[in-house]
């Protein structure tokens, strides 16, 4: 901007100096009398103006200029609790939840669609009754995707671990998550009876609590409705039959630990396959034909990848993974990789279950021949729980907590001011009085100068 001098030096400079013209009263005058007398005075002042602007605005289109504002955004943010557990959940936190309504906050249902509504109205509403069996994870990622302009939000929910299902998303700056433990956190219930191999009934009772879930046997009790049934397993395995081996081995530790009524065949040819419950398909090659078998375990088959990862499973510790098929399939992942690719996928067709394994039960490939986790990874598989609902687990707080590492990424737009670039403007602004300066000068050229 120091620039301006030059067009007020540039606009003194060009002052034509006065002409002294002499009259017949002061001719004959000594030329040592005469008196000079100078007086600086701007004229066209306008021009110069417009000029200096010019060199105003240059200095400022090379400074890059932006306009910041803060924007405008009424409401804080929003609150929400499940219908589910709203009651019990307003009460655990009364205070944090009224301050935050009286500060502008707006509440919304915890469910798909976030719909808005009166907290009050909703307390009167009683959804303890109803039921929410939607993932929390699954919810917070259409939460970050749908929430208008990135606001503040504060979630209440209960901290049970089975709502927790999935992969956990990316938790931003913007969400504060507030769990607490329900009231009914304890809950004890029979998870089934059957006949053991032996006549006797067996009655498995579960305990469930935020620490964990424990399971107890009591036998020698009669009840009528205890399952009966015998379990009929068939191994295949045609050029992998060391690997039919280790699996018999975990099956027959199963059958050993619950007592059930299991009968285990391994087998070498096709048409010796028996209609069975379980059918472990341990080749490559693909199933034949008329298979009859409520679930399928079968291998994957592809290109082999050497790998130096873990074969991970719910509430089980890793096992170490070494060799895996690549494979491209949107069936459900049971175990995952520790890069988070399914090692055992399921299928669910309307005949049954096909369980889709990318490894292989051997040494070379995986630890779980020589893992004491391998029978426990097959028991839920082959006789299933069912105990999700009544799951009184809690989860980590610090699962909760928002991912900071990748706060700038994530963070909330709302909390940014709103940037524009003003470059355009000064180039029309500089556009503007480099006409208008122009039309100045031919204006003034165009008046006569009269001495």
């Amino acid at each position: 901007m120091a620039g301006i001098i030059i067009p007020v030096v540039i606009h003194l400079w060009n002052m034509s100096p006065g002409k002294t013209l002499l009259v017949g009263s002061v001719a004959l005058m000594q030329e040592n009398s005469r008196q000079q007398s100078r007086r600086v005075k701007l004229t066209d002042w306008f021009l110069l103006l417009l000029r200096c602007l010019l060199i105003i605005l240059l200095a400022l289109l090379l400074s890059k200029p932006v306009w910041q504002q803060q924007p405008v955004n009424k409401e804080k943010g929003w609150i929400l609790m499940e219908p589910s557990h709203i009651n019990e959940t307003y009460q655990q936190f009364q205070p944090l939840i009224d301050s935050l309504l009286q500060a502008g906050y707006t509440f919304h249902y915890l469910q798909p669609g976030f719909r808005e509504a009166r907290l009050p109205a909703a307390l009167e509403e009683r959804g303890d009754t109803l039921a929410d069996t939607t993932s929390y994870w699954a919810l917070v990622a259409a939460l970050q995707q749908q929430r208008a302009n990135k606001r503040a939000v504060y979630l209440f929910t209960p901290n049970y671990l089975h709502r927790f299902e999935g992969l956990r998303p990316a938790i931003d700056t913007g969400i504060h998550w507030y769990a607490y433990t329900p009231k009914d956190s304890i809950a004890t219930w029979t998870a089934g009876d059957y006949q053991t191999d032996n006549g006797t009934v067996r009655v498995r009772q579960l305990s469930s609590n935020p620490g964990g879930t424990s399971y107890t046997y009591e036998e020698n009790r009669s009840t009528l409705s205890a399952d009966t049934t015998t379990s009929h397993l068939v191994i295949f395995a045609d050029t992998y039959v060391q690997d039919a081996h280790y699996l018999q081995a975990a099956l027959n530790a199963i059958q050993q630990f619950t007592r059930r009524k299991m009968e285990i065949a391994v087998v070498h040819e096709t048409t010796a396959l028996p209609p069975a419950d379980w059918l472990f398909w341990l080749s490559a090659k693909p199933l034949p034909a008329g298979i009859s078998a409520h679930n399928i375990w079968q291998y994957d088959s592809g290109k082999v990848v050497n790998t130096a990862s873990w074969l991970l499973a719910a509430n089980m510790p890793p096992v170490a993974l070494y060799k895996s098929i690549a494979v491209q399939d949107t069936a459900a992942a049971l175990w995952r990789d520790g890069a988070g690719h399914g090692v055992l996928r399921l299928e669910k067709r309307a005949a049954g279950n096909i369980y889709h394994f990318s490894s292989r039960l051997d040494p070379a490939w995986n630890e779980l021949p020589w893992s004491p986790a391998f029978p426990a990874l097959l028991l839920p598989l082959l006789f299933p729980d069912s105990i999700t609902v009544k799951d009184k687990r809690a989860i980590a707080i610090q699962q909760l907590a928002p991912d900071t590492d990748q706060q700038a990424v994530t963070r909330p737009a709302g909390v940014s001011p709103v940037t524009k670039d003003l470059s355009t403007v000064c180039w029309i602004a500089i556009v503007i009085l480099f006409l208008a300066e122009r039309l100045w000068v031919l204006r003034t050229q165009k008046i006569p100068a009269h001495g």
